[in-house]
């Protein structure tokens, strides 16, 4: 990760640098997914995903506006179906399966606008955090087209398929309370300092945990869920058990619980 980025940020933290912080830097555009940001993006997922010493990441927005207000809208007009294709599948599935299939959670602390293929970024993580002052909406119905990074698709498995369809029918934008009504987001923080302060806190939990079981997880609940058999998901979680009773970390946990003491977990 030692790239330097136009349009994102890249700033280790935790303490062992374990916490990667990507900030969509553009704030000037609202931190709109131009094609420079979106391929700096693909980049650095691709890069972390292959990264063990990276634990966990973080994804936000530069300033106090907005996390994103999603795509480019100038990109569009130079886009002809091949193109378009290519940015919607090709550039758009890549960032989208490197952050569902990561194995390690991706938390989004989102800070002000939320809208379109930033709203698609946000559903991709394992978290979404949020200020009170965001508002979330997949708003390119408005526009004669539909949300092409997973938004349809991602929205009803989140929320109730009837909301989800008002929502993007109607190119609607919502608050933060009622995001979180809905179960769209985890939490609603005050302000984007409290909001801040209580990703580093749920992120710090995160890392003090065996770093293979939090790896499988994931690995487990992203892979399973949308599988039609219950047979077929509890295979994957048991062949993740038998994976973690052989490891290390798990032999020091029980020996830990055993003896009373903190366990000491090497991601072995």
């Amino acid at each position: 990760m030692s790239k330097e980025y136009e349009k994102i940020i890249c700033q280790r933290k935790g303490p062992c640098d374990e916490v990667l912080w990507i900030t969509l830097n553009d704030e000037k555009m609202m931190n709109a997914l131009s094609d420079t940001m979106q391929q700096e993006l693909l980049h650095a997922l691709t890069d972390i995903a292959h990264d063990n010493d990276i634990r966990c990441v973080v994804l936000t927005g530069a300033g106090d506006k907005a996390f994103s207000s999603g795509g480019d809208i100038k990109l569009f007009q130079s886009l002809d179906i091949v193109s378009g294709y290519d940015f919607a599948y090709k550039r758009g599935n890549s960032i989208q399966h490197l952050m569902n299939y990561m194995e390690k959670p991706i938390v989004a602390a989102v800070n002000g606008y939320c809208f379109a293929g930033g709203m698609e970024l946000a559903l991709c993580c394992d978290f979404i955090y949020t200020s009170q002052n965001a508002k979330f909406g997949l708003l390119e119905i408005n526009l004669g087209l539909l949300a092409g990074w997973g938004g349809t698709v991602r929205l009803p498995r989140k929320i109730p398929v009837n909301r989800a369809k008002e929502m993007i029918y109607r190119g609607e934008v919502i608050s933060a309370e009622e995001a979180c009504h809905w179960g769209l987001v985890n939490r609603v923080l005050p302000s984007n300092e409290t909001l801040y302060q209580e990703v580093e806190k749920i992120v710090g939990e995160m890392i003090a945990k065996p770093p293979l079981a939090l790896r499988a997880a994931k690995n487990v609940i992203n892979n399973s869920i949308t599988c039609d058999s219950m047979e077929a998901a509890l295979a994957i979680e048991r062949g993740s058990v038998m994976w973690l009773n052989a490891s290390e970390d798990c032999k020091e946990g029980v020996a830990a619980f055993v003896e009373k003491r903190k366990p000491v977990f090497k991601g072995k």
